[in-house]
């Protein structure tokens, strides 16, 4: 019978930990669904000020792509 009851137990700690990660899971969707777009968007000068570092954008062959 104790047996049982702690498989009952630790069924429901999975289920209660499943529930909070899906929880912070739509959480996190709203915030970027709901989140202002015009807040994060650059003008042209603010892109070209930016360093470049990523190594596609330094060195882009588009002969070796196929």
């Amino acid at each position: 019978m104790i047996h049982k009851e702690n498989n009952i137990f630790m069924d429901k700690e999975k289920l209660k930990l499943i529930v909070r990660n899906l929880e912070l899971l739509v959480d996190s969707l709203k915030a970027e669904i709901y989140s202002d777009t015009s807040a994060v968007k650059y003008t042209e000068a603010e892109v070209k000020k930016r360093p470049i570092l990523d190594y596609d954008e330094i060195f882009e062959d588009s002969e070796l792509d196929v």
